[in-house]
């Protein structure tokens, strides 16, 4: 019976086990099309960085019934703008040749915009095969390039080379109303007919649940990627006297923060996805931030997890942002710092977050918007 089904393929460098946020979603993306479409995907190595450990309470699993072709990985210097473009390249012209060959004109195929070169590359092949072309937005190149600091030769030609590119997909799936407004921008000016949709990530309120709030100082958080474009350097200098500053994670500024030698601020380490629960029930607010020049062009994922925890969030980051407008329109935290800090007032926005959660946000609410749209 299966092999009456159409073929979805699902074209991406990251992909489980590897336990990237990236591979994650499209792991639980892939597994929820196997009774619509017979999925296939073709994809990099199973893991990402060889340096990081595999969780080893990692229940995840791919369904049997998807078939996984994996092209083999690129080694290089992904800290190095040299290298990590060297790697997008490599690994864009790899899944290329496999989608060539496997690819056909009745098929469906949903992309992720990372490595970005791909995007070119699978809308030109999209024009000559004719399959239907679905491409999930993360990450909007080259825009991302500028708050980035990153200097790139020729920008205004890159730029066009992907609006089009862009504007020959059948669908984009953007993540928020701030990303939608951006893409319609982009492919404005060519004569593609594709349709935005707008489809958030989810929060896992199964295996994420509230817990007690902890005693004694107001606790603030960040769980995450420690990077140069968090400005975490800034939430440190902000810090209030009274208040906490928990990290959990690692990065390229982690050392750098550490030199602060603020006493209010503690350091955790990385920790893994099936430790979530317990490092958000860890505090009593968490910071998500975006850097300013980040409108529309990436929403942080780990918001919707911090709403199924049942604590509100600080958001750092452009007005009227897609967590800009949802932290002020539901109640559920503050967009920059506040006046005053009221336990009491932080536990019921803890209480609204979590009911947001399950009422807008489940895995089966967003999954199923997948499911309707493709």
């Amino acid at each position: 019976m299966r092999r009456n089904l159409k073929n979805l393929w699902i074209v991406t460098e990251l992909f489980p086990p590897d336990e990237t946020s990236t591979a994650y979603i499209l792991g639980e993306i892939a597994n929820a099309f196997v009774n619509k479409y017979q999925v296939k995907v073709i994809c990099g190595p199973e893991i990402y960085d060889k340096r990081k450990p595999l969780d080893k309470d990692n229940k995840f699993r791919i369904d049997p019934n998807i078939e996984v072709l994996r092209v083999s990985g690129v080694d290089g210097d992904k800290n190095t703008t040299k290298g990590k473009s060297l790697s997008f390249l490599m690994m864009s012209y790899r899944l290329l040749k496999q989608a060539k060959e496997r690819i056909r004109k009745d098929d469906k195929v949903l992309m992720v915009t990372n490595p970005a070169p791909l995007v070119l590359l699978m809308s030109r092949l999209k024009r000559k095969v004719g399959f239907e072309l679905n491409i999930l937005v993360h990450d909007v190149f080259p825009e991302n390039t500028i708050p980035a600091g990153i200097k790139l030769p020729a920008y205004g030609c890159f730029k066009r080379l992907f609006d089009k590119a862009y504007s020959q997909a059948d669908r984009l799936i953007v993540l928020g109303r701030d990303m939608k407004a951006v893409m319609q921008d982009k492919i404005s000016s060519f004569s593609g007919n594709s349709e935005i949709a707008i489809i958030e990530n989810w929060a896992d309120i199964d295996g994420i649940q509230p817990r007690p709030f902890p005693g004694g100082k107001i606790v603030l958080e960040y769980a995450g990627n420690i990077g140069r474009v968090q400005g975490l350097n800034r939430v440190i200098e902000q810090l209030p006297d009274g208040v906490e500053f928990h990290l959990y994670g690692t990065g390229a500024m982690e050392q750098k923060l550490r030199e602060m030698k603020q006493p209010n601020v503690f350091f955790h380490g990385p920790y893994f996805r099936s430790q979530q629960n317990e490092v958000l029930a860890a505090c009593d607010i968490a910071v998500v931030t975006l850097q300013e020049g980040m409108y529309g062009l990436g929403v942080p994922s780990k918001t919707y997890n911090i709403l199924a925890s049942g604590r509100p969030v600080m958001f750092l980051g452009p007005k009227e942002s897609e967590i800009d407008l949802l932290v002020r329109e539901k109640g559920i935290g503050y967009c920059g710092w506040p006046e005053t800090w009221n336990k009491e007032e932080l536990a019921q926005m803890g209480k609204r977050a979590r009911e947001l959660a399950v009422r807008d946000y489940s895995k089966e609410i967003i999954l199923n918007k997948f499911l309707n749209l493709i």
